[in-house]
């Protein structure tokens, strides 16, 4: 009998535990666990309408490539760009700076970029004259006073032609405004007139326009691979170099050229140059950046180029010996140079383009 009592009291105990836990575990909830878990659903609903997925950043790569050392200020105007164009594109847009012809020389190059590889280099008037002859000019002995008219050119009307001509061969000119320095007879004598360099064999860029204008300022043009020049100094295949300071600086010319005579000939214009086919992949937003940042970097950098080239030969004066000779009949030089002009047929398109600069 007491068996059973206990029995009956143990199965009442279980009943009314099992009760209790199913009144907790299935049972509605507290009013509070519900305001909770409403305001729960509601908060993470409302995240999911604020939030929006980040829009893409538009992603392009270019190389740019040059002849120039780097501490030349042609590779150190290069890198601003990159860096420039990397902040303002939010890491879009990235650059890669190859110097001392790693990607190859200027017109391989220029080539490259014709067929539609993402390549840039720092080509010249010059050299570019075998695409459109005119834009040549650009380059010749004595056509500007100094740098600063180098903006004012592109805002001419011939200007604008020459880059659509440039553009009908699938070259973009993306600016002429990029100043290397003024080229000077680099050697190992002292060059006063023209008769000085009589015999002298003077490294120069190998197209017509510049080798017409060293033989007519008396020398003996030799065009080769800039890469070469130290080397054919030193052997004494070359005599010297017609040559920017700071790429006669960056390249250590001072330990086989003992005198940079201020001749002045040239004004280097570096023309930015890439292929219509990249052009043409950019949205709009990023060929006005391209251009607008090349274009104001050139601009900057002009004032930068002649302080250093100061600087640089002040101090290859006093730390390595060379001697600045500015004891130079600039007058004669001018005078030997100007029949190049008739020879090359740009008499007519020099004097248009003065009268637009004007």
């Amino acid at each position: 009998m007491k068996k059973r009592m206990v029995m009956v009291l143990m199965a009442a105990m279980t009943v009314s535990m099992l009760s209790g836990c199913g009144s907790k575990g299935t049972g509605a909830p507290a009013a509070g666990e519900a305001r909770t878990e409403a305001a729960d659903a509601g908060d993470k609903k409302g995240d999911d309408t604020k939030t929006e997925a980040p829009e893409a950043v538009e992603k392009v790569s270019i190389k740019f490539g040059n002849t120039q050392g780097e501490e030349d200020i042609q590779t150190k105007s290069l890198h601003e760009v990159a860096d420039r164009l990397s902040k303002a594109s939010g890491g879009g847009f990235t650059a890669e700076v190859y110097g001392s012809s790693a990607l190859g020389d200027t017109d391989d190059l220029t080539e490259q970029a014709m067929q539609g590889a993402a390549i840039l280099t720092i080509s010249d008037p010059s050299r570019l004259a075998s695409f459109v002859k005119d834009y040549g000019m650009l380059q010749m002995p004595y056509l500007l006073d100094d740098y600063t008219q180098l903006d004012k050119i592109m805002e001419t009307d011939l200007y604008a032609k020459w880059e659509q001509e440039f553009s009908d061969q699938g070259i973009w000119l993306v600016t002429s405004n990029w100043f290397s320095g003024t080229r000077n007879f680099c050697l190992n004598k002292e060059v006063k007139k023209p008769e000085d360099l009589s015999g002298q064999r003077i490294r120069t860029i190998g197209n017509e326009l510049c080798t017409s204008s060293v033989d007519a300022m008396g020398a003996v043009a030799t065009p080769m691979s800039w890469s070469e020049v130290y080397t054919s100094i030193q052997q004494k295949a070359l005599d010297g170099a017609e040559v920017q300071t700071p790429s006669f600086y960056a390249t250590r010319l001072w330990e086989v050229c003992s005198y940079i005579n201020k001749t002045e000939h040239f004004q280097l214009i570096g023309s930015a140059v890439t292929g219509t086919k990249f052009r043409d992949s950019l949205s709009d937003e990023y060929r006005e950046l391209f251009t607008d940042t090349f274009k104001e970097v050139g601009t900057e950098y002009q004032t930068k180029c002649a302080d250093l080239s100061e600087q640089y030969e002040k101090e290859m004066v006093e730390k390595y010996g060379v001697t600045i000779n500015d004891d130079v009949d600039v007058e004669a030089f001018k005078a030997a140079t100007a029949p190049v002009y008739d020879k090359l047929g740009y008499k007519e398109v020099r004097e248009q383009l003065m009268a637009e600069m004007k």
